[in-house]
Protein backbone atom coordinates (compact mmCIF):
# COMPACT_ATOMS: atom_id res chain seq x y z
CA UNK A 1 0.00 0.00 0.00
CA UNK A 2 2.86 2.62 1.13
CA UNK A 3 4.47 1.53 -2.56
CA UNK A 4 1.35 2.33 -4.12
CA UNK A 5 1.09 5.78 -2.68
CA UNK A 6 4.74 6.53 -3.21
CA UNK A 7 3.74 5.82 -6.80
CA UNK A 8 1.36 8.04 -7.54
CA UNK A 9 2.63 10.68 -5.52
CA UNK A 10 5.43 10.34 -8.08
CA UNK A 11 3.10 10.47 -10.97
CA UNK A 12 1.41 13.40 -9.56
CA UNK A 13 4.30 15.30 -9.11
CA UNK A 14 5.34 14.45 -12.36
CA UNK A 15 2.21 15.97 -14.15
CA UNK A 16 2.20 18.88 -12.63
CA UNK A 17 6.19 19.32 -13.77
CA UNK A 18 4.86 18.19 -16.99
CA UNK A 19 1.95 20.07 -17.28
CA UNK A 20 3.58 23.42 -16.13
CA UNK A 21 6.51 23.19 -19.01
CA UNK A 22 4.55 21.98 -21.38
CA UNK A 23 1.39 24.36 -21.25
CA UNK A 24 3.96 27.54 -22.08
CA UNK A 25 3.48 29.69 -19.33
CA UNK A 26 5.68 31.30 -17.22
CA UNK A 27 5.49 31.52 -13.49
CA UNK A 28 4.11 35.12 -13.11
CA UNK A 29 1.70 33.68 -15.51
CA UNK A 30 1.18 30.99 -13.55
CA UNK A 31 0.69 33.43 -10.49
CA UNK A 32 -1.93 35.69 -13.00
CA UNK A 33 -3.82 32.55 -13.75
CA UNK A 34 -5.44 32.44 -10.12
CA UNK A 35 -6.17 36.25 -10.19
CA UNK A 36 -8.13 36.49 -13.56
CA UNK A 37 -11.55 35.63 -12.29
CA UNK A 38 -11.01 35.88 -8.74
CA UNK A 39 -13.80 38.40 -6.99
CA UNK A 40 -10.84 39.27 -4.06
CA UNK A 41 -7.71 40.94 -6.56
CA UNK A 42 -5.03 41.70 -5.35
CA UNK A 43 -4.01 45.20 -4.87
CA UNK A 44 -0.46 44.68 -6.82
CA UNK A 45 -2.21 43.77 -9.86
CA UNK A 46 -4.62 46.52 -9.92
CA UNK A 47 -2.63 49.57 -9.50
CA UNK A 48 -1.69 51.27 -12.94
CA UNK A 49 0.95 51.11 -14.64
CA UNK A 50 3.32 52.67 -16.82
CA UNK A 51 3.60 50.36 -19.65
CA UNK A 52 -0.20 48.91 -19.62
CA UNK A 53 -1.35 46.13 -21.53
CA UNK A 54 -2.71 44.48 -24.84
CA UNK A 55 -5.03 41.97 -24.48
CA UNK A 56 -4.86 39.91 -28.15
CA UNK A 57 -4.59 36.29 -29.40
CA UNK A 58 -1.50 33.88 -28.57
CA UNK A 59 -1.46 30.42 -29.96
CA UNK A 60 -5.22 30.56 -30.95
CA UNK A 61 -6.64 31.80 -27.49
CA UNK A 62 -7.34 35.36 -26.11
CA UNK A 63 -3.96 36.09 -24.74
CA UNK A 64 -2.82 39.08 -22.30
CA UNK A 65 0.63 40.85 -22.91
CA UNK A 66 2.54 43.05 -21.35
CA UNK A 67 2.96 46.35 -23.42
CA UNK A 68 6.48 47.17 -22.82
CA UNK A 69 8.22 43.95 -24.21
CA UNK A 70 5.41 42.08 -25.50
CA UNK A 71 5.79 39.42 -23.24
CA UNK A 72 2.65 36.73 -23.06
CA UNK A 73 1.50 37.05 -19.35
CA UNK A 74 -0.76 33.99 -19.77
CA UNK A 75 -3.56 32.74 -22.31
CA UNK A 76 -7.11 31.66 -21.16
CA UNK A 77 -8.94 28.52 -22.55
CA UNK A 78 -11.06 30.92 -24.88
CA UNK A 79 -10.31 30.05 -28.64
CA UNK A 80 -10.63 33.15 -31.02
CA UNK A 81 -11.76 30.91 -33.79
CA UNK A 82 -15.06 30.69 -31.41
CA UNK A 83 -15.38 34.46 -31.05
CA UNK A 84 -17.93 36.81 -33.33
CA UNK A 85 -15.82 37.27 -36.38
CA UNK A 86 -15.88 41.33 -35.64
CA UNK A 87 -14.24 40.75 -32.35
CA UNK A 88 -12.16 37.93 -33.73
CA UNK A 89 -10.25 41.26 -36.10
CA UNK A 90 -10.63 43.33 -33.23
CA UNK A 91 -8.32 40.91 -31.04
CA UNK A 92 -5.97 40.31 -34.63
CA UNK A 93 -5.05 44.10 -33.78
CA UNK A 94 -4.79 43.77 -29.99
CA UNK A 95 -6.59 45.91 -27.53
CA UNK A 96 -4.59 48.38 -25.34
CA UNK A 97 -5.54 48.75 -21.68
CA UNK A 98 -4.00 50.75 -19.15
CA UNK A 99 -4.27 48.77 -15.67
CA UNK A 100 -4.69 45.07 -14.89
CA UNK A 101 -8.17 45.50 -14.28
CA UNK A 102 -9.20 47.08 -16.87
CA UNK A 103 -7.33 43.83 -18.63
CA UNK A 104 -8.92 41.19 -16.71
CA UNK A 105 -12.73 42.69 -16.95
CA UNK A 106 -11.53 42.44 -20.58
CA UNK A 107 -10.94 39.08 -20.44
CA UNK A 108 -14.30 38.49 -18.75
CA UNK A 109 -16.41 39.73 -21.73
CA UNK A 110 -14.69 37.49 -24.17
CA UNK A 111 -14.32 34.18 -21.56
CA UNK A 112 -18.21 34.97 -21.12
Amino acid sequence: MKKLLAITGCILISCIIISYYAGGTSPEAMENKGFLFSDTPSVQNTQPTNDGYIVSVFAGRVALYRKSDEKVLFTTDTLVRDLPIEDQKILQQGIEVATRKEADDLLKEYSS
